[in-house]
């Protein structure tokens, strides 16, 4: 191989080093799964199961609007399709005093934007629309799962709490603890807190995020789904491996899976009182590469029902891929 060859592979392999390095992907679609067989509990009840997608991207004109002389380094949007299934915790019978939580499904779409902060704080503002009741498709799907898999098959839905649309407005605030000058790489604190009204939920709650390992700035993480962008950024695709633990309370006033509709007919339904004061632990465990992440998340959350006999948990899979430029 003569000079001029060897300059040419060389140039070759540093631009393709430099792509593979610097490119970056404005766009990321997630799915989710959450179940609480993930646990190796081998039955369904309460929260048994939930799917997510989401599609996530950097919106052109509003970060080019960002410039130095501003509070904020980025902003995201994103939208979501989501259904979450509840149960009782015994589907084996369709005795009504077994039944510790109404059968219920919640079927949605939503919008939302996230807003990062150049001190390390996140805001997340965004609407849903969906439907509690037949419409959200929740018997179809557990019957089709349970048939699929060879599962018992439930026998109480013709209980479920009534059809009811709803409409649901939701902010998400971190609180970064840890001032910039003294943060570190692999150790982060954020104050969380968050509020939820509409018809289907109305609830708050507070706490504390703590994130262990190596992992990039807020803005940058996959821990806030913010590993896209439109600009080179050299952090943005070094791989991140971390934990995170995130405790907290919640208040709710209102919960449509449990209580039924506020302004719906309740007829021929089994519902329940809701568990004002509960509390959740969220523990999870994700690794990041440039264009994927892989994310496991396992919860343990107080009764949502009084009625409800014991606490339930439930784990959750996440995949995300990164692509566009």
């Amino acid at each position: 191989m003569n000079v001029r060859h060897r300059w040419l592979l060389t140039l070759f392999l540093l631009t393709v080093y430099s792509y593979r390095t610097f490119c970056q992907h404005p766009y990321e679609l997630k799915v989710t799964s959450e179940n609480d067989n993930y646990c190796l509990q081998y039955h369904d009840g309460y929260y048994t199961n939930g799917l997510f997608v989401n599609f996530t991207y950097v919106p052109d004109r509003l970060n080019q609007r960002i410039d130095e002389t501003r509070k904020l380094t980025k902003i995201t949007s994103s939208y979501q399709l989501g259904q979450m299934i509840f149960t009782p915790e015994n589907i084996k019978t369709d005795a009504l005093d077994q039944f510790d939580r109404p059968y219920a499904g919640y079927l949605y779409a939503q919008k939302g934007m996230t807003f990062f902060y150049k001190r390390g704080h996140v805001l997340n503002v965004n609407l849903s629309v969906g439907t509690v009741g037949k419409a959200s498709l929740a018997q179809q799907t557990q019957s089709f799962i349970h048939t699929a898999f060879d599962l018992t098959p439930p026998k109480g839905w013709r209980y479920q709490v009534r059809d009811a649309l709803g409409v649901n407005a939701q902010v998400q605030y971190w609180h970064a603890f840890i001032p910039v000058s003294w943060r570190r790489r692999w150790f982060d604190v954020h104050g969380t807190s968050q509020a939820t009204f509409g018809t289907t939920f109305v609830n708050a709650s507070a706490g504390l995020l703590f994130q262990l390992g190596l992992f990039q700035k807020a803005d940058q993480s996959s821990l806030y789904d913010a590993r896209i962008d439109r600009k080179s950024s050299p952090g943005s695709n070094s791989a991140e491996f971390y934990v995170f633990y995130h405790p907290r309370y919640q208040y709710q006033v209102h919960n449509a899976t449990v209580a039924g509709s506020l302004f719906e007919s309740h007829e021929g339904a089994i519902l329940a009182s809701i568990n004002p004061w509960l509390y959740r632990h969220d523990i999870g465990l994700a690794f990041a590469k440039p264009r994927w992440t892989f994310q496991v998340v396992y919860s343990f959350k107080q009764r949502e029902a009084a009625s409800m006999k014991h606490n339930e948990q439930y784990a959750g899979l996440s995949v995300a891929y990164r692509f566009g430029r």
